[in-house]
């Protein structure tokens, strides 16, 4: 693949040559990238075999602290939109799953709490 700067827009050349590509096609060759550098990393990281199972999906083996084999799955998704408008970007995505994980801490303190104060009432009586 060979990127070609015409009038200050970048062009992509696909396989065949010609530089029209479908949406498809270039979310493809960004999954394709992508899947590519995660299993170098991972190999390099972890020292392990890294296995692709599907075109969006690679595997390492692994042990856990038991003791037990297991694997680890690793599925890359290339959204088709991802709008900051709409809410669906990374960011605004992190913010909900920030926000979600401080409400269940706070509603698991608050369990904690009433079952601390229930025990304390239980060694009174």
């Amino acid at each position: 693949m060979t990127k070609r700067k015409i009038y200050g827009i970048i062009y992509i050349e696909n396989e065949k040559g010609d530089l029209s590509m479908t949406q498809k096609e270039i979310t493809d060759q960004m999954r394709a990238r992508f899947t590519e550098d995660l299993m170098q990393f991972l190999a390099t990281k972890y020292d392990t075999d890294v296995c692709q199972t599907a075109s969006n999906t690679i595997m390492i083996p692994t042990v856990d602290d038991a003791g037990e084999d297991r694997w680890v799955k690793f599925t890359i998704v290339i959204p088709k939109e991802a709008d900051e408008a709409a809410g669906n970007d990374g960011y605004s995505l992190q913010r909900d799953y920030q926000l979600k994980v401080a409400k269940a801490a706070e509603r698991k303190a608050k369990q904690a709490e009433k079952a601390a104060k229930a025990k304390s009432k239980e060694v009174k009586t």
